[in-house]
């Protein structure tokens, strides 16, 4: 007894080693996009800086934070003025979200923000 298939037809038939390998790397392929899809490419996330005085900058110099505090991936400002806050440089230093709110801004900073709050202490 051979290993075949029918397919349509007595006369027609694929060897059922062909069909399983087809079948197994059809499913690699699936599992290669999705692991592209949701793994690889989501993964290319912004740099941050880590230059205290660059942020400092981007906050309005030194003479406008009062207080830098971090917590997870949320860097909180407090500052004299927001105004003084340049936005697209702090987009440029790696913040994905800002968030201001009277005199106080947060900052998310993927997973960064205690690094970042560290060396703008430093620097202060």
């Amino acid at each position: 007894m051979k290993n075949y298939l029918p397919i349509l037809s007595n006369d027609t038939s694929i060897p059922l080693p062909i069909i399983i390998g087809g079948g197994c790397a059809l499913l690699l392929v699936i599992i290669f996009l999705i692991l592209l899809f949701t793994v690889i490419i989501p993964s290319k996330k912004k740099k941050v800086l880590f230059q205290g005085n660059e942020w400092i900058n981007a906050l309005g110099e030194k003479d406008n934070i009062k207080e830098v505090t971090a917590i997870g991936s949320r860097l909180s400002v407090v500052l004299l003025d927001k105004e003084k806050i340049n936005r697209d440089r702090l987009k440029e230093l790696g913040v994905s979200s800002i968030l201001v709110m009277s005199n106080k801004v947060t900052l998310v900073i993927e997973g960064q923000a205690e690094v970042v709050a560290s060396a703008i202490q430093k620097e202060l």
